[in-house]
């Protein structure tokens, strides 16, 4: 049976991300393990005082986490599920939990309302690029709602960019919506047959769930896939992010001038195959 990770450090954000997680994976079967990963100060010292403090805020935290889980519990009955806390680095724990338990998903919560400039925390921006394990970060104020269609933005030109087809194609069948394509492509890039033939590869796998393709024009591609996902009522994005790409600079708030709806949606990450397709 998968398992699905929900993180939390206790905000109103991770809360809203677990309501979310609970909602969309309820009815799956599928285990959830509640995580809160907690950190050691850098500054920490050995002396009795600043121990003492920690084993404070630990005591504290899993207190914290038990009060999550007994919400889930009260909340929602019929969902399997777990908790557990653990200590180190954040991205590291994370990493080997996820590697471990042959995790299939990590949903994590991020801050910010609807007008705020899209800037996630270090630890959900490294998550999302870094990590092998597809991540859904639900924004603050996205409530739950049935998924009925997902974009999928790609540059399916690039021979370096395998596309996840089977792990699009199984979210498409699980959620039963109805999927969108959106080309992001560099307007330095050249199109040869080579591209052509990556492009014609992705656009064949994926004939069997009947995706609608988009292909806006190259001038300010961002601004046309914030704009899509408001016109088109997008309740799932999908990207493939990579580290100092396009999605990193527009989530770690390096380039946000003009967008206004890629921070109402969820956004999932996918990670580069090994092989095409």
């Amino acid at each position: 049976m998968a398992t699905v990770i929900v993180v939390t450090n206790f905000s109103g954000s991770s809360r809203n991300a677990l309501n979310y997680a609970c909602s969309f994976l309820g009815q799956s079967g599928v285990n959830i393990l509640l995580l809160h990963i907690f950190s050691f100060p850098a500054a920490l010292t050995s002396d009795a005082i600043s121990v003492a403090a920690m084993s404070e805020t630990i005591a504290d935290d899993e207190r914290l986490l038990e009060k999550e889980y007994e919400w889930v519990k009260e909340n929602y009955p019929g969902v399997n599920i777990e908790r557990d806390m653990v200590t180190g680095n954040f991205m590291e724990a994370l990493r080997s939990i996820a590697d471990n338990n042959e995790v299939a998903l990590i949903v994590m919560g991020a801050g910010g309302k609807y007008n705020d400039l899209l800037s996630w925390n270090t630890n959900i921006i490294d998550a999302f690029v870094d990590l092998k394990t597809p991540v859904l970060v639900i924004p603050s104020r996205v409530k739950y709602q049935p998924v009925k269609k997902i974009a999928f933005a790609c540059n399916y030109y690039r021979k370096d960019l395998q596309t996840p087809v089977s792990l699009i194609k199984r979210l498409v069948q699980f959620t039963g919506s109805k999927l969108y394509v959106i080309h992001v492509v560099n307007p330095s890039e050249i199109v040869n047959e080579e591209a052509k033939n990556n492009k014609h590869l992705v656009q064949q796998s994926l004939d069997e769930v009947n995706p609608v393709y988009y292909e806006p024009a190259f001038n300010d591609i961002i601004s046309a896939i914030d704009n899509f996902t408001a016109a088109e009522n997008i309740d799932m994005l999908i990207v493939i992010p990579a580290r100092h790409g396009i999605w990193y600079n527009i989530f770690s708030g390096h380039l946000t001038k003009g967008l206004v709806h890629l921070n109402q949606v969820p956004v999932m990450s996918l990670y580069r195959q090994n092989t095409f397709i």
